[in-house]
């Protein structure tokens, strides 16, 4: 027997008086149903709205853009300025009634959401038959939005309970009032389809959505563009199975920080009965879009509830037609529908102007059986193997005429930014199946520092001979969904910790094993550490020269820790100018030691097309130089977000300098931490180069690096610098000499730039001499140095 576990924090709604509903929330009930208050409540009322003009309006709309149901009423209502407060013997009261004659329903964005301890928030109908809460300070959001799913009925009260011992504590400000002109909530006539969808649409349940039953649990409705429009989309597995609850979608879908997603909203039969309203989670993560393969990636600010019985989709990332399709989605907000094609689809551009086009969707050619609408913008396409491949663009069909939809790739969209988030390990995996979290069982425990017992953070713990593994949070604690009734192994490995295992856990049937983790730690070395506080010595800039510019330069505008990042952009925060090809580069590291990690901190803000999947006109990469040769670029862990573009569109080239190689670019305005493994570059002396390049036309605000640490693991070595370095020349030639040391090795460079002593190295020796022959002919001033070396 399944035994559902709730993540302790999201606790199971609470039945009022008559039949009430909720997002998810904290439990409790409103003062008004427990106390006496005052009869008429302070109400604020909108504008009236023309349902007729609207309704036309979206009659003349294209599938790729999201259904409207609502119209938004911009507003500034708060505790200050609105409503009215009672005082009771729990605490004040605020209550503020909102109207909007012949709304079906209304649904309220809060551009302030701050709630001290103890206070709590409710939303209802006038006659208490729907209400949502308590929402408390657990629900508060990062960016300090929230909204609240549509209530049902053309008048709602907000309600706000606050402790005497915190008053004035509380700060609550409704910016918009969506007043639904579309009803989700079912009208009286038996026949109606409830969200108005074609007759040709077949409902989840019905015999033909038999074998989907899975699949159907992960897609969502999603209340974004505002909180006046719907799309639909998918919760979607990650590599590490951890039930993380992403949800793909669509970009034209628009999601928002504080967008509302709706599960199960679906006819428990297959006849046309409505679905439940009340299995929502509010606010989100915007992680990861691009327009090509119009895909947009979030993550849900709350777990979602195992009450939800939700389902993480898998995925097919490869480039390969599936032999024939479904969809599973939500058409004109309507209750869940499958579609079926029992064709291949075809390789694609947007709207087929030709095959396969720039290669960025799947082209359904035909239905054989439902359909898609408006509202199913960002559901899922799956193959025969009940992956997903692709989610809606858009496209012309409909019950009247049932031909031409346009998904975005699932593998175009993998290398453009989801890879990062769906595989962080960087395992390359192709193909992963759905994920239940309640099936299998459960590992959990906390890895530890052997010497210190401070919890491991990023600690990677894996499955010894499978393929699952995940990472260790900033607790130092880890989960694992597993299979049941099976024995398993655990790898824990971390940077500078000495890798160990746990063997023989026995895995049952929803239950919990503990297995917890110390690691002996390993020395550390510091190779760099630079924060750019103290004028970056050593660091240097230039451009390519000819008519390349260089726009890098330290930057207090932003920054991740202290007050100073290096930025290519303009001295304010406007715009880089045109055709930089910019270059900063790290002092010389000498003699890198064994398994030595970089990691740095970047934002960006880079000129993508919004037409072409090699995307970006404007962006940056990391090179690197070994022992003074050419700089080639460095791939991170988890690769770049975009590729340069290599043709403009009418087929001119392009005039950034880097065109066809992989880059950072596009909008990354929250600080990102990036990972280079450089390993392969133990025993030898390297420079790491920043390298921006735009085009000459649009631009944007540029790149910041911040915080760059090279570590590895080992002992420090003491290097003595050579000493009393003095220079002959005898005829052409030019000799070196400096006093013999405890060096068993030396480097010697030479460089045309005092300021930049280690720009090319020369040559190496065992001797505290050396002859550079012909030196002397050069008609530049040339500078030598000799670094003492501890390597082989």
């Amino acid at each position: 027997m399944k035994r559902s576990q709730l993540v302790c924090c999201l606790l199971a709604l609470i039945c009022f008086v008559g039949a009430s509903y909720a997002q998810v929330s904290q439990g409790g009930s409103p003062a008004s149903l427990n106390v006496q208050l005052l009869t008429q409540v302070a109400t604020r009322s909108l504008p009236p709205v023309d349902h007729t003009a609207l309704l036309a309006e979206d009659a003349t709309e294209s599938k790729d853009v999201p259904f409207r149901f609502g119209y938004p009423h911009e507003v500034s209502y708060n505790l200050t300025n609105s409503g009215s407060w009672e005082d009771t013997k729990d605490g004040r009261v605020w209550r503020l009634r909102i109207a909007s004659s012949g709304a079906y329903s209304i649904n309220v964005l809060y551009d302030q959401f701050d709630l001290p301890a103890g206070g709590q928030f409710f939303v209802y109908n006038d006659n208490h038959e729907y209400i949502i809460g308590a929402f408390t300070d657990a629900n508060e959001n990062p960016d300090g939005r929230f909204a609240t799913q549509p209530v049902p009925g053309d008048a709602i009260t907000l309600e706000y309970i606050e402790p005497y011992e915190a008053q004035g504590q509380g700060a609550i400000s409704v910016m918009r009032v969506v007043h639904a002109y579309r009803n989700m909530f079912g009208r009286p006539d038996a026949l109606d389809n409830f969200g108005d969808s074609g007759t040709c649409n077949n409902n989840v349940n019905c015999p033909e959505g038999a074998a989907w039953q899975d699949q159907k649990r992960g897609v969502v409705m999603l209340l974004t563009s505002g909180g006046f429009r719907y799309c639909s989309g998918s919760l979607i597995n990650n590599v590490n199975s951890d039930a993380t609850p992403f949800i793909l979608t669509a970009n034209h879908c628009d999601p928002a920080t504080n967008d509302i997603f709706m599960f199960n909203y679906e006819s428990p039969a297959c006849a046309n009965v409505n679905g439940p309203t009340d299995q929502t989670v509010q606010g989100c993560q915007l992680l990861a879009n691009q327009s090509p393969s119009d895909f947009f990636l979030v993550r849900l600010n709350n777990s979602v509830p195992l009450a939800y019985n939700p389902y993480f989709n898998g995925w097919n990332a490869s480039d390969v037609a599936a032999t024939n399709s479904v969809g599973i989605h939500h058409p004109s907000g309507d209750i869940k529908k499958i579609s079926f094609d029992n064709q291949a689809p075809q390789a694609s551009s947007y709207g087929g102007s030709s095959t396969p086009g720039d290669n960025t969707h799947w082209h359904i050619l035909n239905w054989e059986d439902g359909t898609t609408e408006g509202g199913s913008s960002g559901s899922p396409l799956f193959d025969q193997n009940h992956r997903i491949t692709g989610q809606l663009h858009g496209g012309t069909a409909s019950c009247s005429n049932n031909i031409d939809d346009y998904y975005g790739k699932f593998s175009l969209s993998m290398t453009s930014g989801l890879r990062t988030h769906l595989d962080p390990g960087n395992t390359g995996v192709m193909a992963l199946d759905g994920y239940d979290p309640q099936s299998g069982g459960v590992i959990t425990g906390v890895v530890t520092d052997l010497q210190t017992g401070n919890p491991v953070a990023n600690a990677t713990v894996s499955v010894v001979g499978g393929t699952q593994s995940t990472t260790t949070n900033a607790s130092g604690v880890y989960q694992m969904n597993l299979a049941d009734s099976t024995t398993y192994d655990l790898a824990f490995s971390a940077f500078a910790y000495v890798s160990d295992t746990v063997t023989g856990l026995y895995v049952a049937f929803q239950d919990t094993l503990t297995a917890n983790m110390s690691l002996v730690p390993l020395p550390i070395i510091t190779v760099l550490n630079e924060t750019f506080e103290s004028g970056a010595v050593g660091w240097a800039h230039t451009n390519a020269g000819g008519t390349w510019v260089d726009d890098w330069h330290v930057s207090t505008e932003r920054s991740h820790s202290a007050t100073h990042s290096y930025k290519c952009g303009s001295t304010t925060t406007g715009t880089y100018q045109a055709l930089n090809d910019a270059r900063l580069t790290s002092p010389v590291l000498n003699n890198l030691p064994t398994d030595a990690v970089l990691s740095f901190w970047l934002q960006m803000e880079g000129e993508v097309s919004a037409t072409y999947a090699d995307s970006a006109y404007d962006g940056g990469i990391l090179e690197v130089s070994v022992n003074g040769g050419v700089f080639t670029q460095l791939t991170p862990n988890g690769g770049y977000t975009e590729t340069f573009r290599i043709l403009r569109g009418g087929g001119n080239p392009v005039t950034g300098p880097m065109p066809g190689l992989p880059c950072w670019s596009g909008t990354m305005t929250t600080w990102t931490q990036v990972t280079v493994d450089l390993a392969a570059y133990a025993g030898q002396n390297v420079q790491l180069r920043f390298r921006f390049g735009s085009d000459a036309g649009t631009n944007r605000e540029g790149w910041y690096v911040d915080d760059v640490l090279i570590q590895a693991v080992g002992e420090p070595v003491t290097v003595t610098v050579p000493q009393n370095l003095t220079i002959l020349v005898e005829g052409a030639d030019v000799i070196l000499r400096w006093d013999d040391d405890a060096n068993p090795f030396y480097l010697i460079y030479s460089s045309n730039d005092v300021d930049m002593p280690l720009q090319t190295i020369v040559d190496g020796t065992d001797q505290n001499t050396y002859t550079i022959v012909g030196g002397a002919t050069s008609e530049t001033p040339v500078y030598y140095s000799v670094v003492g070396w501890m390597g082989n």
